[in-house]
């Protein structure tokens, strides 16, 4: 499955992705804030750049970041830790299967789907929401 992120997996493309995070980061996070106590699924969390935002800007949230991606989900965790934040936990496991129970997140965060081929992945993920209308997907 790792193979199907079409821009590959190498140090080039985790500093890209950090980049393109912060340089966006402005428009695409500054309104994203989750109540408190909400669950959240962030679904590809990649390298975490997306992941520091989320955690930051909802520091009484739980956030769940999954990959499939061994080595992104260890810089994910690494930039996580060295920001100081506890509100993230990561998964290594593949959003074409999920192993969660139906219904259990209140949110979800999608971004950058359209990189993989298969883009039946972001419909896979709407089994585990509550609320339907709480599905950011970018």
């Amino acid at each position: 499955m790792e193979k199907d992120y079409v821009h590959g997996y190498s140090e080039e493309e985790a500093n890209r992705l950090r980049y393109q995070a912060n340089t966006l980061a402005s428009i695409m996070h500054d309104d994203i804030k989750y109540p408190d106590g909400s669950r959240v699924l962030e679904a590809g969390c990649g390298v975490g750049a997306q992941t520091l935002m989320l955690a930051k800007n909802s520091p009484n949230a739980e956030i769940i970041s999954i990959d499939i991606s061994e080595d992104s989900l260890n810089q994910a965790r690494d930039l996580i830790k060295k920001e100081g934040l506890n509100n993230v936990k990561f998964q290594r496991e593949d959003i074409m299967d999920l192993p969660f129970d139906d219904e259990i997140f209140d949110h979800i965060f999608v971004c950058f789907r359209t990189s993989f081929k298969s883009s039946k992945s972001t419909l896979k993920t709407k089994k585990v929401f509550k609320n339907k209308r709480n599905y950011y997907c970018n």
